[in-house]
């Protein structure tokens, strides 16, 4: 379960914690269970006329229906200058806790991953993102939340106004949400000599995987092109396939023709290194052949990385550079970038 955004304003931001598929799915089929032991209850008070057991056997469905319409909602608002998490019952608050802004010290942004073991045996798998906030106040509330998008919209909506202090957690070291900040003790880190960064012209960074990561990359690739090629030539040269005749000779080598191009491409697309370029007062991001987003300086805050992925964070939202790089790198970019923002 984990928080999203529900409602925003300029003023106010209103969070939900509504769960997942599967939280939804068990949800309703408790609700369904309890509403139907309620009406067991309901139906032994009519046939017996007693109260006293079909009274306990209604509260026992009660307890399995009523829990699944809890709504969790955190409710910033920009006017009052407080945060407000309450839980209600449909539509009816039960609890509510308020943190104002004079008892808010800091805001604390993380991430972790999960599913990395199970990952690592099953290549169908994938490694979960998660991402957390928390709240150093009285009381202290720890949050997950969604994605990084909505962590950082909330971060930039409290940076906007209110007081508190905004930080963000990378392996147990504490960083302030600023441009300055997210150098390594505030201290520039050089580009490393391996391959991975490596500055190719004037005011451009291209971020790629290192020389032993970028053979494996065109190993992969090259291997997935020559594999369809294979394939596609046994289908065309093949006779022991039922009614592949009736299919006209030109349309099946068109047919070959584009799924091999469409194969080829898409692996070199990916062997493609993301590069940085300072442009005219504005930071291009250019991402594969087609992938290319352009972010004013002023609106750019740096580069950081969280739950294993290495971000740019602007204010018009979040852009993946890197997976699986290790954070001196994610200094080296950060600190490339820095002279030309906004301290």
């Amino acid at each position: 379960m984990s928080y999203k955004i529900y409602k925003q304003t300029d003023e106010q931001i209103v969070l939900q914690d509504t769960g997942g598929v599967i939280d939804f799915v068990f949800g309703a089929v408790l609700a369904a269970i309890g509403a139907g032991i309620i009406y067991l209850g309901w139906f032994g008070y009519q046939d017996t006329g007693e109260i006293f057991m079909p009274l306990i056997v209604a509260l026992v469905g009660s307890c399995l229906f009523f829990p699944v319409f809890k709504r969790n909602r955190l409710t910033i608002d920009a006017i009052r200058k407080e945060v407000v998490k309450t839980k209600s019952w449909f539509g009816i608050t039960a609890e509510k806790e308020i943190v104002t802004n004079n008892n808010l010290s800091l805001l604390e942004m993380s991430g972790f991953t999960t599913g990395e073991f199970s990952a690592f045996f099953d290549t169908l798998k994938r490694a979960n993102h998660h991402y957390s906030i928390k709240f150093y106040s009285h009381p202290e509330w720890n949050l997950v939340i969604r994605d990084i998008s909505t962590l950082i919209n909330i971060a930039l909506f409290f940076e906007k106004h209110f007081d508190t202090d905004l930080a963000i957690a990378v392996k147990n070291q504490r960083q302030k949400f600023s441009s300055k900040g997210l150098l390594r003790n505030h201290q520039s880190t050089p580009l490393p000599e391996d391959g991975v960064l490596k500055e190719t012209a004037f005011q451009q960074l291209t971020i790629g995987t290192g020389r032993m990561g970028k053979f494996k990359l065109w190993t992969a690739s090259i291997s997935c092109i020559l594999w369809s090629t294979a394939t596609v030539s046994f289908l065309l040269y093949s006779s022991a396939l039922e009614n592949f005749d009736l299919i006209p000779a030109p349309l099946q080598y068109f047919l070959a023709i584009a799924f091999v191009s469409i194969v080829s491409f898409s692996m070199i697309n990916r062997s493609i290194p993301t590069q940085l370029k300072i442009d005219h007062g504005s930071l291009i991001v250019k991402k594969r052949f087609f992938k290319t987003k352009s972010y004013p300086l002023s609106d750019v805050i740096g580069v950081t990385n969280i739950a294993k992925i290495t971000y740019l964070i602007t204010r018009q939202g979040t852009e993946s550079l890197a997976y699986k790089i290790s954070s001196k790198y994610s200094y080296a970019i950060h600190s490339w970038l820095a002279p030309y923002l906004k301290p």
